[in-house]
């Protein structure tokens, strides 16, 4: 959910507020129920600026659904003027670097209206309220979050190069430990079968149903379908990565085989943040129930 976060802020100068609905909360006089936790003598926050936040949103039950300590990456907001009655963005402008504080705001406007999203999770109610909890880590002009931003990009670069040379070293490692000598495809997909199955081999076309379970290279699974009903899916379908169509036009009905699959037919360049690593083998465990 990390893009999400980048979308938000504020100044104003001056504030009158009023009783909140919300023990403990001030009401501003633009509609922010907000609580200031911890006011610091820091570096006030001005429109135009970037401010790093450790954010997190809350329902009104106190449930935890977002928070930025476990995101890798650094959450950076801009800084805006208001736009409409009950902005998060007022609130922001009141702090200053090393202040925290609470605002209550509505669920479907804070996401629609401040964080921009296309929708926002479904255990929340259009008309319902959350919190949004955050302490400012750090204030930068424009100037300087752009020499910041184009840093840390230099930086990320540097990680994915340097993941993907990991990744052939971890896979040159994996295939040793495990002696694995199966001569991989022009593509570099590794097909090791379990079981031979019956009829011809699937063609692309064919509507498939199979069962699957997908691992890193590690062992940790992210993903399968067993104890599920099977994974319906069209061979050769964009829908699926380019190695598990592959995987598939090697097997017939009831066969059974383990795959894998460099990034490059995998999933290849995937974000930092992602379930499933940049540049990561992975391996599926593929049993083929039927076809059309």
């Amino acid at each position: 959910m990390r893009n999400l976060f980048l979308c938000f802020l504020v100044a104003l100068t001056a504030f009158s507020c009023s009783q909140s609905d919300y023990p403990g909360y001030d009401l501003s006089e633009n509609g922010l129920n907000y609580r200031i936790v911890d006011d610091q003598d820091g570096l006030q926050v001005a429109v135009g600026d970037f401010i790093n936040v450790r954010i997190q949103y809350k329902t009104m039950s106190d449930s935890v659904f977002f928070d930025s300590d476990q995101e890798i990456v650094p959450v950076w907001i801009p800084v805006n003027k208001p736009s409409f009655r009950g902005d998060i963005m007022e609130g922001l402008a009141m702090l200053s670097v090393g202040d925290s504080a609470s605002f209550v705001v509505r669920a479907d406007t804070f996401f629609r209206m401040t964080i921009g999203a296309l929708s926002f999770p479904s255990f929340l109610e259009k008309d319902s309220m959350m919190y949004v909890n955050l302490r400012v880590l750090e204030v930068k002009t424009q100037s300087e979050f752009a020499q910041e931003k184009q840093i840390l990009a230099q930086e990320v670069e540097k990680q994915f190069a340097e993941l993907k040379e990991k990744e052939m070293l971890d896979l040159k490692y994996y295939l040793k430990i495990n002696n694995i000598t199966q001569t991989p495809t022009e593509s570099g997909l590794i097909f090791i079968p379990v079981k031979v199955g019956s009829g011809p081999r699937l063609i692309t076309g064919q509507t498939v149903r199979c069962h699957y379970t997908g691992t890193l290279i590690d062992g940790q699974i992210f993903d399968s379908s067993v104890g599920k009903n099977p994974l319906e899916v069209v061979v050769g379908s964009p829908d699926l990565i380019d190695g598990f169509n592959e995987a598939l036009t090697m097997m017939s009905v009831g066969s059974q085989a383990t795959v894998i699959m460099p990034s490059k037919i995998g999933f290849g360049r995937s974000e930092i943040d992602s379930p499933i690593p940049p540049y990561a083998t992975v391996i599926f465990d593929i049993t083929v129930v039927s076809a059309e």
